[in-house]
């Protein structure tokens, strides 16, 4: 690879896998609409499209109007649709990468129609409905404006509807089975409205996984296509995280009893302890809420982090490895022997959820993807 010796390792094999087990749920004329934003919850969103394409997706899902624009310059040609539509001003770019924009009030479609007249375009658009997530999205019980705009738009063609929904993997079905039926109304209005309301989806990963009566729609995957299951104890299949994170050990002391380890003296060896340092720190996402919480693997033993987590390195405890050796490979995330890390026990360990521990592994980090 050359340079620092600090990289993520991707299964697309894995990822496309998970897209085939999560498909497998749906019901007659339901698809998967793959959401590959946060640079693909950092897994490399070029890549993972590739491959979620040669299994099959036709239509990818995104956030941010940047991020279809990147997946364009790479050469994706899939329908790419945009969660959160075009800000005010990206209209012009909407129209010119031949993106879907999501749409959730009058004005946007307004500003949509409009940029479509001038470059001569028609541009499907899905219409988002808020039904209980407070964000963006037209509300459910007052869309007149948007379906108003909609109908008088010649350019800018409905071509799906959705919502999305707040609690999903919760036990307590109520809240999720109420925005349902909030749904189901909305597109009853939409109908009214003399409009075909095209393609409805609405289950995210924990919608698809924990609620069958909203299989019978399309579904937005996201965090399940990489390996993690909202509320996996109550999964209905197993999933394969696609991401391991590994760098090599760059030296290894003795530290007496008593020498301290890292910044502010966290740590104070008790014994004579073998430290290991390793190149990587929280600049690339290993947050520093791990310090005395998270483990590496080294030769498929565990290795306790010493100390505070750094910018750049972090040290772990090798003394009970005295195979180890300088150069050798360590795991921060996947599997050695009896050993396993995936990103909710490092979640667990510094108070967050999997998306957190997945998405913020930064650009420092290479990716290495495996077929």
């Amino acid at each position: 690879m050359g340079g620092r010796p600090t990289w993520a390792e991707v299964d697309l094999g894995a990822i496309a896998d998970n897209y085939g087990a999560l498909g497998s749920l749906l019901g007659p004329g339901a698809r998967l609409i793959p959401v590959v934003k946060a640079d693909a919850y950092g897994h490399g969103a070029v890549a993972v499209a590739r491959a979620l394409a040669a299994a099959g997706a036709s239509t990818f899902a995104v956030a941010l109007v940047e991020e279809a624009a990147a997946l364009r310059e790479a050469g994706i040609t899939g329908e790419i649709l945009v969660l959160q539509g075009a800000w005010p001003g990206q209209e012009g770019e909407v129209v010119r990468r031949r993106l879907t924009p999501a749409l959730g009030s009058a004005e946007a479609v307004a500003r949509l129609e409009r940029a479509c007249t001038e470059a001569g375009s028609e541009i499907p658009v899905h219409l988002k409905i808020d039904t209980g997530m407070t964000r963006l999205g037209a509300p459910h019980d007052a869309l007149g404006p948007a379906l108003d705009a909609l109908a008088a738009a010649r350019r800018a063609r409905l071509a799906g509807t959705f919502t999305h929904f707040a609690c999903a993997e919760e036990e307590d079905r109520a809240f999720t089975l109420a925005q349902l039926r909030r749904f189901e109304a909305a597109v009853a209005a939409v109908r009214g409205r003399g409009l075909d309301p095209g393609e409805l989806h609405l289950a995210n990963s924990a919608g698809l996984l924990h609620h069958p009566e909203l299989r019978r729609f399309s579904a937005r995957p996201g965090i399940a296509l990489y390996g993690y299951a909202p509320a996996p104890e109550r999964a209905p299949l197993a999933l394969r995280p696609a991401l391991q994170l590994k760098t090599r050990i760059g030296r290894i002391v003795e530290a007496p009893a008593g020498a301290s380890i890292g910044y502010n003296r966290r740590f104070v060896a008790q014994r004579t302890t073998r430290a290991a340092t390793l190149g990587i720190g929280y600049a690339d996402g290993y947050r520093r809420a791990l310090a005395g919480h998270a483990r590496a693997i080294v030769r498929g033993a565990w290795a306790p982090v010493l100390g505070a987590v750094s910018m750049d390195l972090i040290v772990v405890d090798v003394t009970d490895i005295p195979e180890a050796r300088e150069g050798d490979e360590a795991i921060l995330l996947g599997t050695s022997g009896p050993c396993r890390i995936d990103a909710a026990d490092l979640a667990a360990a510094a108070g967050t959820i999997p998306y957190e521990i997945l998405c913020g592994i930064g650009p420092r980090v290479p990716r290495l993807y495996l077929p």
